[in-house]
């Protein structure tokens, strides 16, 4: 006779009582409402109800619009996954009318945050997100307009998009238009405008821009603004991503510092195909503006263009794993495959170009296209195919066809033989353009008497290449980029003008045109 099957209730309490303590299986907790407290389904319950369940649990956010919060939401105490509709989609904010505090925080095991905007937080250590010693991983997720703002009592400002403790981990992801700030007395300081990382930092496939740091804090101390994008105190790994716009900006006086407008380090790190461009460093004791970090920092396939302020890109000599675009030759790279005093040529908007983040754009032209190497990537950050290779243009030696930075330019898709053709319906790739290894020639054209009281010099100069520009040098100063005609003022004494053109295609004139002149003191 056969026996009848136990009935599933049976099984699960069977189930129960045969697992070990502390093994409960995952539990979702939908959120369906987007008020911010009251009914089952809020956010606010959906969290107090995973602390309460022991072991992984998730929340579902199903909701759309913005979740307006009257004031903090619970501290997340475990194992956590949220997951909302999209950043585009769904926003978690602090309401106008409420209070300062921030919106997440995490507080011990391993959890993650993924589809959500988070805006509007205040809080002195991170001002949207706060993470504790466990590792937090973000995935399409932006975080913005937040606020850590000193307090004589709590502290510096630190973070003020995210305070991290424990590991963390951006993808695809967006922190952009937050501020650290210190003001009124005392000596707090601004540290991570965007990002203070205390524990280990791996960035991949995102965007950091618009964010500050700022210490306008009055009294005799000093001052200290380190990090505009970003505060790395542990290690980093940043991979295919953008660090634009953001500043530093310390009040002068005693003891004022203002470094690291981009990135601020003080442990080893590494940057592969990323493009740091348009930081600042500005007030008092400024030093790096895209980049302050340790010797031992390597870049591999990075753009490093167009420091802004008070401060030259880099302060110290960084290791070079190759491939690189160093604009204003401060960061010390020297191997072989590096560019050095050339333009990067960037789209100086940060834009919409694909993909989940902005980024900068390759400008035709750009002595960054092809002279790259992937290491390994098989995307740019847009997630668009790495190497797109143009026929065209030479590949620096060892390099694998693509583009310095974060971008790759899209080659247009090369013509396949018409059917019936000779060669059969195999692709030809054709160059238009037969590849140039010829340097221009460069000549002033006009400068400065060679006997002068005149402190103002202007030089006019030409290339014998259309469409080349140029690279000036005046007396020990270091190359760079600049425009013709050039202009500078003096001291007496002598002094020695050259430029040299660079064309299309990258080849440098290497005997670059001389001017020598003297300048004449003024009696009396």
């Amino acid at each position: 006779m056969r026996r009848p099957l136990p009935s599933l209730a049976l099984l699960a309490l069977v189930a129960a009582i045969l697992l070990p303590a502390g093994s409960a299986s995952a539990l979702p907790y939908p959120v369906t409402s987007s008020a911010d407290s009251g009914a089952k389904g809020t956010l606010r319950t959906s969290i107090e109800e995973a602390n309460e369940h022991s072991g992984d649990d998730s929340i579902p956010i199903e909701v759309t619009g913005a979740i307006l919060l009257e004031n903090s939401l619970p501290t997340i105490e475990e194992d956590l996954a949220i997951t909302g509709p999209g950043a585009t989609t769904l926003t978690i904010k602090r309401s106008v009318l409420a209070g300062t505090f921030r919106i997440l925080d995490f507080n011990g095991g391993t959890s993650s945050l993924e589809g959500v905007k988070i805006a509007d937080g205040d809080s002195n250590l991170g001002g949207a997100i706060q993470n504790g010693v466990g590792g937090l991983t973000l995935t399409k997720v932006a975080v913005v307009g937040s606020e850590a703002t000193a307090s004589v009592v709590e502290g510096p400002a630190r973070g003020g998009g995210i305070y991290s403790l424990g590991p963390l981990t951006l993808r695809e992801s967006t922190v952009s238009g937050n501020r650290a700030v210190a003001e009124g007395a005392g000596e707090a300081g601004a540290e991570g405008g965007g990002i203070f990382a205390l524990g280990e930092l791996t960035m991949d496939r995102s965007t950091v821009s618009g964010n500050v740091a700022r210490d306008l804090s009055g009294g005799s101390g000093p001052r200290s603004a380190l990090g505009g994008g970003i505060y790395a105190q542990a290690k980093t790994t940043i991979d295919l991503s953008t660090i634009s716009g953001n500043a530093v900006f310390a009040e002068e006086g005693t003891g004022a510092i203002a470094a690291g407008g981009g990135l601020f380090a003080t442990a080893t790190g590494q940057l592969t195909g990323v493009t740091l461009t348009a930081n600042s460093a500005l007030g008092g004791g400024t030093s790096g503006s895209n980049l302050r970090a340790p010797g031992d920092w390597v870049l591999r396939d990075t753009i490093v263009a167009e420091p802004k302020g008070d401060a030259e890109s880099c302060l110290d000599n960084l290791d070079s794993g190759g491939y690189n675009l160093d604009e204003d030759d401060s960061c010390g790279l020297e191997e072989g495959s590096d560019l050095v005093g050339f333009p990067a040529g960037l789209d100086p908007q940060l834009k919409d170009n694909g993909g989940p983040t902005l980024t900068h754009a390759l400008l035709a032209g750009s002595l960054a296209i092809d002279r790259g190497n992937s290491f390994g990537a098989t995307t740019d950050q847009r997630g668009l195919p790495r190497p797109s290779n143009f026929l065209e243009i030479s590949d620096k030696e060892g390099g694998d066809g693509s583009d310095i930075g974060a971008f790759e330019l899209q080659a247009p898709t090369p013509p396949s033989t018409p059917p019936g053709a000779s060669g059969g319906s195999s692709p030809i790739l054709v160059s238009e353009t037969p590849t140039d290894r010829t340097p221009p020639g460069t000549r002033i054209v006009s400068g400065p008497p060679r006997t002068t009281y005149k402190r103002q010099a202007q030089f006019r100069f030409a290339s014998s290449e259309a469409q080349s520009h140029f690279q000036c040098k005046l007396d020990k100063k270091r190359w760079k980029a600049c425009v013709n005609p050039f202009k500078s003022s003096v001291m007496p004494g002598k002094h020695l003008f050259q430029v040299r053109g660079i064309d299309r295609f990258g080849n440098v004139d290497p005997t670059p045109a001389r001017f020598g002149w003297r300048v004449k003191p003024i009696a009396g």
